[in-house]
């Protein structure tokens, strides 16, 4: 439509808002092929009144094309005259104007030339003719082919139809025969239902625009078949409960669960590149093609991104913008109905990308729309922690194993018809191994090596060789000097990545650019897609990256031009600690994941390497806004599990860099932490850590290794090059065997209490096979004496977890070891294995042990521990003690050399009050867990730097004697209080929580099993509050208005630097 009607239109819209029925003129615009039904449907399904879907019509008449304008003009002459003159008057127009106009058309041209060709084929008589063009004459054109299409062409017979169909075809009308023929079977009798057409529309769709893939968005030229090329993903099960951890194929992702159920909502999670757009292209054209059993089970695939139902209020909405032709001829209802009644498969790609405010995601995830109806995500991980427990399944994309590095390499080799030794020896290459591991990194060093033979070791240097072959190509292209591109073209695109990045968009509109000088010519660098769009009253151009992960690069670069005040402060305004809020224990309502800032971090880190003074200002920032340098918190559990969560985040980001500058090494040695390396750290962390062990430090670092189950070669490879890192103090490493073998193995490999490796050893049973009471009969205690011959004379710790008295010859084997430790953990101890420990407890080194077990009584060690003259941490289970026990620990307690002592107890002897009238003269204890004791009156002459009490509250003089011992710990750093779901009166509870607001140094805080009202919650926020070192806070609640709750404790959230875990039931 010109732009004068648009403006003539909107002028006038409240008087035509005023007097216009809809109604009568839908049938008009329809006619001429202004409307279709689908805009009828759309403006009619919004159950507008009157007056509102006047102005709706007006708004998507605007939309329309040149002819818009008079076809409305008409239409109002014949049911709303006076409007008719009061936009004739306004826009100077009569019936003269307008078929004057249509003559200049090129359709009254094809029209002429039609009605020429059905005289000659003799469809068309003179008399036929001759009313034609009176109806021409005194209305349009159109009107009179519309006449003989109703009126003359049914009542001349079929042969009459095919002469038409040429007649369209020869004037030039081919889309129009071509749009009338699909609507008949090919063999020509009674027409496909709207379901079938559907589907072969969809399934035509997918063959023709899936039958490649473009893994590379921003090279449209590098294309791979999609059955050929791409190699089959590998799917890691991450369903909650699910401890198998098992690996299923794409298409098996719908298999029924145990009890035969089909999973209605499944999430696929994996970071950019690990190709998830891929997964979903490859199904849509698999169903296309009904080439896999599985996926053709489903009636119909809907395939779209998250991005597409922006602007919709429907799914079906979205569908038809997104999907079919705009001649379709399907209304709203209609399919609307084919989804509900058809098995329906709906893949919805980029959920990370979608608008924070699109409620049809949300609903249907949560099963308010489409409860019954397969819905496919995919996202970057961490995007959907608050809705997935909506999810009957959910799995993450495996990385690359070297079996499909290799076949993608030989694909892309064959591809590009060239060899691929050159490819496959890039994959020896232990600087670029973590890339290889993704396809979208790995498909971008294929290219590179192609044409040069450079290495590149990191994301950045990746990225950066990309970024310089697209802009050396847009200066060529547009002969302007290097220099000119990135002053005049790069510079302002690195702002717009920065902005969309803020804002967390990767769609541009007009708006966002009207401020960027030679904005047409940043468009054509490369980083940009064009689309015209259609808003309510005019078309409109949006510009779209290409892939999140090239925001996130540019968004790098414009930081790195910032200057070094400037960068400081955009880093201490990121969060810094992770957060998650959960309803029920499974629903989370809020929460976020400091990871989701690393990949601009990181190739902020690798980008400024050669600027070591801007690197150590951002490792400092980093280390204090992380804790850094601070340990996890410590807890009586040996094997605590903690994520690679936010403390390791600097960690994370020096594997950007090729090498670590002095200046940030000097940063580094300064803060050295105690580093523990987690089942889950990610391969930049462990490749960092390695860095760091090969640097020059004054002193090295010491370090834990919990590598979790199972530990496979690369673990253990990994494990073998930190006991020859220099830097690196081998302190405790945690082994997970599945069998005596295995334990056998990874003790010798790893040469484990030998004095250039791990000098303390956790091994937990992880495996029914371990406890297997007949392999002792197969010579288990013999394999045992071996297993622990292969370990050092200078084995100093030993715990075992889990374990059973088939095991008691692993005792028996280091009775001659200088252990300082000594952990056994829920174990099950015959007689023999307790004879073993009294041995064992014989031995003078021992400074810790512990023997814990709940529901087994451990007292009778208790005399051979009181003889341990270094012992400094005690941690025991004690149930019916006998005298004689109690004044071992009677002793033990008054020496006053313990600095840690753990107790857990059901046993309501005098014990008890002989431990509280200990608390008088162990001025040497800073750390203490007391289970089920209940005498507290002497805890306040301690002095604490750690507590923790598993107790029922329920007797009010507990929380008051518990009040003021902690008003009494000034150096308190960590304390943990389980309340069993007692209740107690409101008093008490605020005198607790004044007394730890009084806590100056306290740093981490977790309550368990509190049952609290509404009136509390702002006393719990006042305490957090006034705590300003705190880092970690838990809150695990239990109250029954949950909202209230959420909305007053989200604002924590957001404080900076605290670690927040908030549960409530």
């Amino acid at each position: 439509m010109d732009e004068s009607h648009r403006q003539l239109l909107t002028k006038n819209l409240t008087k035509l808002r005023a007097d216009l029925d809809p109604n009568t003129i839908y049938d008009f615009l329809i006619e001429a092929d202004v409307f279709s039904f689908y805009d009828k449907d759309r403006i009619k399904a919004t159950n507008l009144v009157r007056q509102d879907a006047a102005s709706e019509l007006i708004c998507v008449l605007c939309t329309k094309g040149p002819n818009a304008f008079n076809v409305f003009m008409r239409a109002l002459k014949s049911t709303k005259s006076h409007l008719y003159d009061l936009l004739s008057r306004a826009a100077g127009t009569d019936t003269h104007a307008l078929h004057a106009r249509e003559r200049s058309a090129p359709t009254y041209r094809r029209v002429t030339m039609l009605l020429a060709k059905l005289c000659e084929s003799g469809v068309l008589t003179d008399l036929h003719l001759e009313k034609l063009l009176n109806i021409k004459r005194n209305e349009t054109t159109k009107v009179a082919v519309f006449h003989f299409v109703i009126e003359f062409l049914p009542k001349r017979g079929p042969e009459s139809f095919r002469l038409f169909l040429e007649a369209l075809r020869e004037s030039q009308q081919m889309h129009v025969a071509d749009h009338l023929k699909r609507w008949l079977r090919n063999d020509g009798h009674e027409e496909m239902t709207i379901f079938e057409r559907l589907q072969n529309e969809l399934q035509n769709f997918y063959k023709r625009r899936l039958k490649y893939i473009y893994p590379i968005r921003w090279l449209p030229f590098v294309q791979f078949s999609s059955t050929d090329t791409c190699v089959q993903r590998r799917l890691r099960v991450t369903t909650r409960g699910n401890r198998e951890e098992k690996e299923v194929t794409l298409c098996k992702i719908f298999t029924p669960s145990k009890d035969g159920k089909f999973p209605k909502r499944i999430l696929i999670e994996g970071e950019p590149g690990q190709g998830k757009t891929t997964l979903c292209q490859t199904l849509a054209y698999a169903w296309s093609d009904r080439s896999d059993e599985d996926i053709s089970t489903f009636d119909l695939v809907i395939l779209l991104n998250a991005e597409d139902f922006n602007g919709h209020w429907s799914l079906a909405d979205a569908i038809i913008s997104n999907l079919l032709p705009v001649d379709f001829g399907i209304t709203l209802l209609q399919l609307t109905e084919l989804l509900h009644t058809k098995n329906v498969l709906i893949i919805v790609d980029a959920f990370d990308k979608a608008s924070a405010r699109d409620g049809i995601l949300d609903r249907m995830i949560q099963g308010d729309i489409l409860r019954h109806t397969t819905v496919l995500l995919t996202s970057r991980p961490h995007c959907l922690q608050n809705r997935v427990a909506y999810f009957d399944s959910t799995f993450s994309v495996e990385r690359y194993n070297r079996e499909e590095q290799v076949n993608h390499v030989k694909r892309y080799a064959e591809h590009r018809n060239i060899d691929s030794d050159r490819f496959e020896s890039m994959l020896d290459d232990e600087n670029v191994g973590e890339l290889c591991n993704d396809p979208l990194y790995l498909t971008l060093l294929c290219m590179l090596r192609e044409d040069d033979t450079q290495r590149i070791t990191t994301r950045t240097a990746l990225y950066t060789s990309i970024h310089q072959i697209i802009a050396r190509n847009a200066g060529e292209r547009m002969c302007i000097t290097p220099a000119e591109v990135e002053e005049f073209l790069l510079r302002p695109l690195y702002k717009l990545a920065f902005t969309a990045h803020q804002n967390n968009k990767s769609v541009l509109r007009e708006r966002d650019c009207k401020d960027v000088e030679r904005f047409d010519e940043v468009c054509q660098v490369g980083y940009l897609t064009k689309e015209v769009i259609i808003s309510l009253l005019q078309a409109e151009a949006k510009f779209q990256f290409n892939h999140k992960k090239f925001i996130e690069f540019l968004t790098a670069q414009h930081i790195a031009l910032m200057t070094s005040e400037e960068r400081l402060t955009w880093i201490q305004n990121l969060r810094s600690a992770n957060y998650s809020i959960e309803v029920n224990g499974s629903v989370t309502e809020d929460s976020f994941d400091v990871r989701q800032n690393e990949s601009v971090l990181g190739f902020l880190f690798g980008l400024l390497e050669k600027s070591p003074k801007d690197l150590k200002q951002m490792a400092s920032a980093i280390i204090d806004n992380t804790h850094f340098s601070e340990p996890d918190p410590l807890t009586s559990h040996p094997i605590r599990f903690s994520g690679c969560g936010a403390s390791h985040q600097l960690l994370r980001l020096l594997a950007e860099l090729n090498d670590v500058p002095a200046e940030l090494a000097e940063a580094i040695v300064d803060r050295c932490p105690h580093i523990n390396v987690h089942r889950d750290c990610s391969a930049s962390c462990l490749k960092a850590i390695l860095m760091l062990g090969n640097l020059q430090l004054q002193s090295a670092i010491p370090l834990n290794v919990n590598f979790g189950n199972p530990c496979d070669e690369e673990k253990i490879s990994f494990a073998k090059k930190l006991i020859e890192c220099k830097s690196i103090d081998c302190s405790r490493i945690s082994i997970y065997p599945r069998n005596d073998r295995e334990l056998r193995y990874i003790a010798s490999e790893l040469r484990v209490g030998h004095t250039d490796s791990f000098p303390h050893v956790n091994i937990i049973d992880c495996d029914d096979t371990m406890r297997n009471p007949s392999s002792v009969a197969a010579g288990l205690h013999k394999k045992s004496r071996r297993v622990f011959g292969s370990f050092g004379d200078g084995l100093a710790g030993l715990c075992l977890h889990s374990f059973d008295s088939a095991y008691s010859s692993l005792m028996e084997a280091v009775l001659d070891k200088p252990l300082t430790s000594l952990q056994f953990m829920e174990c099950e101890l015959d007689d023999r294995c307790s004879l073993l420990i009294h041995r064992l407890l014989l031995n003078q080194h021992l400074q810790k042990v512990s023997v814990l077990s709940p529901g087994r009584h451990m007292g009778s060690f208790l005399t051979d521990i009181a003889q341990l003259i270094n012992l400094e941490s005690l941690e025991i289970s004690l149930f019916d003690s006998t005298q004689e026990e109690i004044r071992s620990l009677d002793t033990i307690l008054k020496s006053n050399k313990l600095s840690k002592l753990t107790i857990d107890s059901y046993d309501f002897t005098d014990w008890h009050s002989v431990v509280n009238d200990c608390f008088r003269s162990m001025s040497s204890l800073r750390e203490l867990h007391l289970i089920n004791i209940l005498d507290l009156s002497n805890l306040r002459h301690l002095n604490l730097q750690k507590f923790t009490l598993q107790s029922d509250m329920n007797d009010h003089k507990v929380i008051a004697l518990l009040s003021n011992a902690v008003r009494s710990w000034h150096d308190l750093i960590e304390m943990e209080i389980d309340f069993k779901y007692a209740s107690f009166a409101e008093c008490s509870r605020q005198k607790l929580f004044d007394a730890i607001a009084g806590c100056p140094r306290l740093q981490i805080l977790r309550f368990e099993n509190l049952m609290i009202e509404e009136s509390v919650i702002q006393d719990i926020c006042t305490m957090i509050e006034s705590l300003e070192h705190l880092r970690q806070i838990t809150l695990q609640f239990h109250i029954d208005n949950k909202m209230q709750l959420s909305e007053q404790i989200k604002p924590l959230c957001g404080r900076k630097g605290l670690t927040t875990y908030i549960s409530c039931e």
